[in-house]
């Protein structure tokens, strides 16, 4: 396999990583999760990266489990009111069984979850990068059609920024000179990272 290409966005530019891009459609590739637990192990956080990320003052994602939760068969009833009522709550309680630290608590929905992505025809775009680096004034916005971001070393700058219009983790080994502000989080950001240090 070939070696992952490395990232810099250069002082004032703005770009945009997404699987629709001529630029960076090949460092994608394609997952069909075929259950809940594929979606979590691919995007949920480790217990060691919470860690290491909230010692950087990087607030994770950890989404409530909803009061009320549908059966499977709720998801596709005929009822357009119980259908759409049934799949915003599994919508909600998929994003905590996922993102949050509530698995275990929710295991007895997998059944459910699993239903809600075959509905969904459930599609995870994850991009595979060497090093990031984001420059003095630049911003590297993630699409919300970006699901994960593989990378070794992610670096911003001063003033750079990354932007985030979706869910999106990082799977990366180092994260330097992050901040409050340098990671905005318009819908939902989860960050891992096996080793997150801080560079000021």
């Amino acid at each position: 396999m070939a070696e992952a290409q490395s990232l810099r966005v250069e002082a004032g530019e703005c770009m945009t990583l997404s699987p629709d891009s001529e630029r960076f459609k090949h460092t994608y590739r394609q997952v069909r999760p075929r259950s809940a637990e594929e979606v979590r192990e691919v995007l949920g956080l480790s217990p060691e990266a919470t860690k290491a990320l909230r010692e950087n003052g990087v607030c994770r994602y950890d989404s409530a489990v909803p009061a009320a939760t549908a059966d499977a068969a709720d998801l596709d009833s005929e009822d357009s009111e119980i259908r759409a009522a049934a799949r915003q709550s599994t919508h909600a309680a998929f994003k905590a069984y996922v993102y949050g630290t509530a698995a275990a608590s929710l295991e007895y929905l997998t059944p459910v979850f699993d239903r809600y992505l075959d509905i969904n025809k459930a599609v995870l775009n994850i991009a595979t990068f060497g090093d990031i680096e984001v420059m003095d004034g630049a911003t590297l916005t993630i699409s919300p059609s970006t699901q994960a971001v593989l990378a070794n070393k992610i670096t911003i700058h001063r003033t750079g920024r990354i932007v985030c219009g979706g869910s999106t983790t990082f799977r990366i080994t180092a994260l330097e000179g992050i901040r409050p502000g340098r990671v905005s989080k318009p819908v939902t950001t989860a960050v891992t990272a096996a080793a997150a240090r801080r560079k000021q």
